[in-house]
């Protein structure tokens, strides 16, 4: 599943072929270089290593400074894997620059990122929660509280993994099978139709959607 590192930088809105107006998220490619390959031979397994982001020198450590030597490379900020297969390796070599094409115009792609932070959270704004609806027979100060969460005798004790208020946010999503509109290859952008994580400037990782090389597979199988 090969895939590229982006920046999230907003939102706006382009109009497509058939002339309707369509909310799209803007996600910069324009630094992604290949930085590292992993090989059967080596690494039991087949992988490009994508950079993306300049950084300096002095913000890296001596173990990293090696890596970006020892291949050559300008130092990036950002590092992470991307699964091919053998053949698809071949088409990669340390040091090229991985642009925006990568992907097509009307390609279903899933993007990967942490989701804004908002802190600590009731049920109704954390798990979607109704919220009590009475406010007769003495209730009141109520309509926002999750209600009963544990048993008397048995098993006397709260459930793990209970829907409680907390800290919501700040975890690691996918969200699949969302639509690219545009790719603006000059200027290194992919724009995405669909609820992209992240808030702007956020780091977000764009692969093929899974579900359609699945489905694929699955239609070649039975053709088989």
């Amino acid at each position: 599943m090969k895939g590229l590192i982006g920046k999230k930088i907003g939102m706006t809105q382009v109009f497509n072929d058939e002339g309707n107006l369509v909310p799209v998220t803007v996600i910069d490619v324009s630094t992604c270089q290949v930085v590292g390959k992993r090989t059967p031979e080596k690494d039991q397994y087949s992988a490009v290593t994508l950079g993306f982001g300049e950084i300096r020198e002095k913000i890296l450590n001596k173990c990293e400074r090696g890596f970006f030597k020892k291949a050559n490379v300008p130092y990036r900020r950002h590092v992470k894997e991307f699964r091919v297969t053998v053949e698809e390796a071949t088409s990669f070599n340390v040091g090229d620059a991985v642009k925006a094409d990568l992907f097509s115009k009307g390609q279903l792609v899933d993007v990967t990122g942490v989701t804004k932070g908002r802190g600590f959270s009731g049920v109704m704004r954390r798990w979607s929660f109704k919220g009590s609806q009475t406010k007769t027979h003495g209730t009141h100060e109520y309509q926002r509280h999750p209600g009963a969460i544990g048993q008397r005798k048995t098993p006397g004790r709260v459930y793990p993994n209970k829907k409680m208020p907390g800290h919501y946010g700040v975890e690691q999503v996918t969200t699949q099978n969302l639509t690219v509109v545009e790719v603006d290859l000059e200027k290194g952008l992919v724009l995405v139709k669909g609820a992209v994580p992240g808030h702007n400037n956020a780091i977000v990782f764009l692969r093929p959607s899974i579900k359609v090389a699945m489905r694929e597979q699955h239609k070649a199988a039975r053709r088989g």
